[in-house]
């Protein structure tokens, strides 16, 4: 079967996306390979997840990430002013948030 190994967000504000997505745990470092842009990257079980500027119309994705908490990820979204779709309930232990170029994230327990 094969396996996800490698997905790219083209981000308009690189520096919010970075915040956005290390609100929610995932620890970015940032990598510039030869003459190529300044981009972030995250090692996430066998999947790197990057964080690339934009140089047009950013690409609609939607990630799925497993979090410990999801109350707190949606809670620290919401610090930094990310937009929260669909609360966690008893019923559904998901949430959907939008990363800052409006892709949705579901969050769910890891």
């Amino acid at each position: 079967m094969p396996a996800l190994t490698l997905v790219v967000v083209r981000c308009q504000d690189l520096e919010q996306s970075r915040r956005f997505y290390q609100a929610i745990g995932i620890i970015l470092t940032p990598e510039q390979h030869g003459t190529g842009p300044l981009h972030y990257s995250a090692q996430m079980g066998t999947t790197v997840l990057e964080l690339y500027p934009a140089s047009a119309a950013p690409s609609n994705v939607r990630l799925g990430v497993g979090v410990t908490d999801v109350a707190a990820a949606v809670e620290a979204v919401r610090t930094v002013g990310g937009r929260v779709d669909r609360e966690p309930t008893a019923q559904m232990r998901t949430a959907v948030v939008r990363d800052p170029d409006n892709n949705p994230v579901e969050l769910s327990p890891a």
